[in-house]
């Protein structure tokens, strides 16, 4: 039997001894509407999040030598620590052309699907870092709803 978390206060029976199933059945009900309204609101808050994001990852960014002295110290960190890659980037799927499909599928020529500032931080690894025996490697991270959700983006050595 399942218990429910509704206590008589909150389902508006409180101070009623006695009281019908359906008033129980019309609490439980009101409990539920009202779960799944702060869950919508919550979905909502994370949908607009995200597009954010996907709105601020299309724009380029500037990648300056300091930029790249500042990324290799946290390679040697990491390396120092034992690591064998450190994570570059994390965005949203929604940035490959394909919602992550290649990268979820360990595709070859994902890089093809990148756009924004994940494509731009791809062509800064083939041109400054491959040369120097770096790999690059991508990957999802989470599955929302059964779906890519972020892609991370990881320097290994």
């Amino acid at each position: 039997m399942e218990h429910s978390n509704i206590t008589p206060h909150e389902s508006g029976l409180a101070g009623e001894t006695l009281f019908s199933a359906q008033d129980l059945r019309k609490a439980m009900m009101k409990h539920q509407m009202t779960e799944f309204a702060k869950e919508e609101a919550r979905e909502r808050e994370m949908a607009q999040a995200r597009a954010e994001r996907v709105k601020q990852f299309r724009n380029p960014i500037e990648i300056t030598e300091e930029t790249l002295a500042n990324f290799m110290r946290r390679v040697q960190q990491a390396a120092d620590h034992g690591d064998r890659q450190t994570l570059i980037l994390r965005f949203p799927s929604d940035l490959c052309t394909d919602s992550g499909r290649a990268i979820n599928n360990a595709l070859e020529s994902w890089e093809k699907t990148l756009v924004g500032s994940p494509k731009q931080i791809y062509d800064v690894w083939a041109e400054k870092l491959k040369p120097r025996g770096f790999g690059l490697h991508a990957e999802v991270l989470d599955y929302p709803h059964g779906m890519p959700g972020d892609i991370g983006l990881f320097c290994r050595w």
